[in-house]
């Protein structure tokens, strides 16, 4: 008879709940318990005993990295599947050195799944996914969709800026909502005021979805990164280091985005932020705009990257439609 096992999910993402749960053996011997952060995530490991963990990075309150830091938190082995998207390989050998006895990438095929269960002695006969929708919402909306499709994409694009800096990159949680054109300038307003923040702005377009990047950075060490990412300094006020560090930020992101999408995207030159700003005018005033937002910091530097994706009503039908075919 096939021991009876406790699962913890630890993800702040339900579409990560619900994909798991999926691929998990329909069995009266398995338990699953949720939990949306990390924090929440150490109070299940203290009431119970689990068997196999599963858990995120990118998580409010408490992340992954301070969930494994730690364990154990009781007498009993568990064994931690991280499940990120987060594939630095920085961050990847601190999960190993932290504990952690597997690390899958975001997104993860089945195939791999189903043999990393029986690693884990998690493989019993079965013939239909374990549901069990008390715990799992049966609806996911578009916006927690497209949520974690840009948590994937930040993971990618960190990744890469990683591999050409050479040093981690503190990985981000992805805000996805929406923005009216006049919070918006509001916002620019606010960037154009603050003297020791310099704002590229760089549109993008592809498969019918239409928008514009604005990456701000800030920090004492813009010049040592982009000296570290290969890039010179052109003029006393730091704009062509700028302009291309924030070139790649966006980029890198987008690379990402199109690849979970299957969307070519192809960018404009970015510039420097001034008045030519379209998007808060008044033709647009009425404007709802789909955004995602998120900033990424360099561990060792002084430095912060605030990014910003504004895309337009038509835009948002288009990712409505594809990420309908993603659930």
């Amino acid at each position: 008879m096939a021991k009876s096992k406790r699962i913890l999910i630890c993800d702040d993402s339900p579409i990560v709940h619900k994909a798991l749960t999926r691929l998990l053996p329909d069995s009266d011997f398995l338990t699953l318990h949720f939990a949306e952060n990390g924090r929440a995530g150490l109070e299940c490991l203290s009431e119970y005993d689990i068997d196999v963990l599963f858990l995120d990075l990118t998580m409010p309150v408490m992340d992954g990295f301070g969930v494994l830091k730690s364990l154990p938190v009781r007498d009993f082995d568990t064994k931690v599947v991280v499940v990120s998207a987060d594939v630095q390989q920085q961050a990847i050998e601190r999960c190993f050195s932290l504990g952690a006895h597997h690390f899958l990438s975001k997104p993860f095929d089945s195939k791999n799944f189903k043999t990393l269960l029986t690693s884990l002695d998690l493989c019993v006969e079965s013939h239909s996914p374990l549901q069990n929708e008390t715990l799992v919402n049966s609806e996911s909306d578009y916006v927690n969709t497209f949520k974690e499709v840009a948590n994937i994409a930040l993971g990618r694009g960190a990744a890469i800026i990683s591999d050409h800096f050479g040093e981690f990159i503190k990985m981000p949680l992805p805000n996805v909502a929406h923005m009216d054109a006049g919070e918006l300038a509001m916002a620019i307003t606010d960037i154009k005021n603050t003297d020791d923040t310099i704002a590229i702005a760089q549109r993008f377009v592809g498969g019918g979805i239409n928008g514009e990047a604005l990456v701000c950075l800030r920090g004492d060490d813009i010049g040592v990164f982009g000296e570290k990412l290969g890039f010179s300094q052109m003029d006393e006020n730091k704009n062509e280091i700028v302009i291309d560090t924030a070139n790649l930020m966006v980029s890198s992101f987008l690379v990402a985005l199109s690849e979970q999408m299957n969307i070519p995207f192809s960018v404009r030159q970015p510039i420097v932020l001034e008045e030519y700003m379209g998007w808060g005018d008044s033709e647009n005033s009425t404007l709802e705009l789909f955004t995602i937002e998120y900033t990424y910091q360099a561990e060792s530097l002084d430095l912060e990257c605030d990014v910003l994706f504004l895309m337009d009503s038509g835009s948002t039908q288009v990712i409505k439609k594809i990420m309908g075919t993603l659930h």
